[in-house]
């Protein structure tokens, strides 16, 4: 049984180490991958935030530039005498930027441009632009066009936008514009290159329409809409619901997507860009296993780590387990050989009992009749010479002790279960006292002190007089062995009810108790056990082991029960409790 109780117990130990191991793993792991994801989408954001204020800051400060230049008082419907202003204007800025300057008439077409000639789209948005500034109440704005491929049928072209202002500055006049053509590739790569993105990190850009304006992974899908997608958009995204969720977005975030069914999931920030009547939304995307590589790593060596420590706990549980085992194996041989000694013993003990059992019946039976004798010839004495008996008083001597003897074979009778039990009503009290007065000699020679603590009243149970009187003798005899000089034994009878199995079969019962205390030397602890025992005895010499053992015999014959504390060097203390009723 304990060898199964500790191989369960093993068992489930290393069943809960393990799940417990996989457990924080997998904790560890999520917690070290949500962290890292979120660190780097939180750099992702900040460089969005870099290059979007950088291209908004360039942007605005490009207008205000126009502003002044239109102000300027050298600067007027005249183009003749204003083109040297704008071309000094052009050359102060990035011409890689700036690639042209354009002025038009009232009727948006162009009258003169500094630097790259135009792409053929310019003069219809122009128009375009116009036809809104007509439509617009707004004084000093400004728009902003799409940004186009500088030639329609080649998306790889240069792209570029527009940025117009109206040359009157008056509601009523917006007829002529100034605009700015800006290369939207270099305006990008002047902000983005700064950055150093690594090699996993990628920009993005959509439009307020939702088109593609910059990737550079995927320039051919550049200017398709996720409003208007077609099968070779499907056959690369799943669906679009993390660009629409961006559209819809006013304030910078970040986030996780998925492109492909068998791709790898990104992770991103943006930031949206607001540009007067046009919106831009910047990306920054990178793929997660990109990310999570260098962690995977770190995190293959902690759990190399982990196994090891893991291993190790487990070889020290099972050598634990191995030696307990052992030592568990080596003290069940150790209880075993005990208990085949000590069924040895008692199966000796017993052969021994049934021994004494029928030499205590001989030697009594033996006894008895010499004793027979000699009381029936003190009879007889004492009758033929009644009257002037000169030896009357020693042969009532002779008499009482015959008596005595007798009764003490019937109690080895008793004890050896061959005696006839005759219970009568007793006095308790009288019993005590008649105890105590038959061992006067012995507690007068050590001047030990009988403190009596009895009830008014007496105190009456149904009993085997001379049997409980032995009862008694036996407890005082060893509390005088115990006692030196000037002891003191304490006697104390009482009525109470008690509910016992033992008494009563579990119903209320009245019974007595008597509580027999010495202060004299007391049983050790190793002995206490010991005492009821036949043969056991502590006495060198005049110890014969039987007198507690016939004691507590008595006890259980009147139904009751006896019971014994102990402190080595601290007394000792009986306690009987017999039922007043046998029936």
């Amino acid at each position: 049984m304990m060898k199964n109780k500790y191989k369960y117990l093993l068992f489930f130990t290393l069943i809960s180490i393990t799940v417990l191991f996989l457990f924080l793993v997998n904790n560890i792991y999520s917690l070290i991958l949500e962290d890292s994801k979120k660190n780097h989408q939180l750099q992702q954001l900040e460089m969005t935030k870099v290059v979007s204020g950088g291209i908004a800051y360039f942007l605005d400060h490009l207008i205000k530039d126009m502003n002044f230049l239109t102000g300027n008082p050298k600067f007027n419907n005249n183009i003749i005498e204003s083109r040297e202003l704008i071309d000094n204007f052009r050359v102060s800025y990035d011409q890689s930027i700036i690639s042209s300057i354009i002025i038009t008439d009232s009727l948006s077409n162009i009258v003169y441009y500094s630097g790259k000639e135009p792409p053929v789209w310019v003069e219809n948005k122009l128009k375009v632009l116009l036809e809104e500034f007509h439509n617009s109440f707004a004084v000093n704005n400004f728009l902003v066009s799409e940004v186009l491929p500088e030639r329609l049928d080649d998306i790889h072209s240069e792209k570029s936008f527009l940025i117009v202002l109206p040359l009157n500055k008056e509601v009523n006049r917006k007829n002529s514009l100034i605009a700015y053509i800006v290369n939207f590739d270099s305006l990008i790569k002047h902000f983005i290159l700064p950055l150093k993105l690594r090699s996993n990190d990628f920009v993005w850009i959509l439009d307020g329409n939702g088109r593609l304006i910059y990737h550079p992974k995927h320039e051919e899908m550049l200017f398709n809409s996720i409003f208007k997608t077609n099968a070779d958009c499907r056959s690369c995204h799943i669906s679009f619901e993390t660009q629409l969720k961006i559209l819809q977005t006013k304030e910078p975030a970040y986030g996780e997507y998925r492109v492909q069914g068998d791709e790898p999931s990104k992770i991103f920030a943006y930031v949206p860009i607001i540009l007067e009547n046009q919106k831009w939304f910047l990306a920054i995307s990178t793929l997660l296993p990109d990310v999570t590589a260098k962690l995977r790593d770190k995190f293959q060596l902690f759990f190399v780590l982990g196994i090891i420590i893991l291993v190790t706990m487990l070889s020290f549980i099972f050598i634990i387990y191995f030696l307990n085992l052992k030592r568990i194996k080596s003290e069940e041989a150790r209880k075993n050989l005990e208990k085949i000694q000590d069924y040895q013993e008692q199966l000796n003990h017993s052969a021994r009992l049934a021994s004494i059992g029928e030499l205590v019946d001989s030697v009594a039976h033996e006894i008895n009749t010499p004793i027979g004798i000699i009381s029936a010839h003190a009879d007889s004495i004492l009758l033929r010479e009644e009257e002037n008996n000169l030896y009357k008083e020693e042969l009532d001597i002779i008499k009482k002790q015959t008596k005595r003897i007798s009764d003490y074979t019937k109690s080895l009778l008793s004890f050896s279960r061959r005696i006839a039990f005759n219970p009568e009503s007793v006095n308790a009290g009288d019993l005590i006292n008649e105890s105590v007065y038959l061992l006067q000699p012995r507690f007068r020679e050590k001047k030990i002190q009988i403190v009596k603590e009895f009830p008014p009243g007496a105190i009456t149970i149904m009993g085997d007089k001379r049997q409980l009187e032995q009862v008694l003798i036996n407890i005082f005899n060893n509390a005088i062995d115990s006692l030196s000089t000037d002891g003191r034994i304490t006697i104390k009878l009482k009525e109470l009810n008690i509910l016992q199995n033992k008494i009563s079969h579990n119903q209320l019962a009245e019974c007595v108790k008597i509580i027999i205390t010495d202060n004299g030397a007391g049983i050790i602890k190793e002995n206490l056990n010991k005492i009821f025992d036949p043969f056991y005895s502590t006495k060198e010499k005049d110890g014969t082991g039987l007198g507690l053992s016939i004691s507590r015999s008595i006890i259980q014959r009147h139904k009751g029960s006896i019971d014994v504390k102990s402190e080595d060097g601290k007394g000792t203390t009986f306690t009987l409790i017999i039922p007043k009723n046998l029936y």
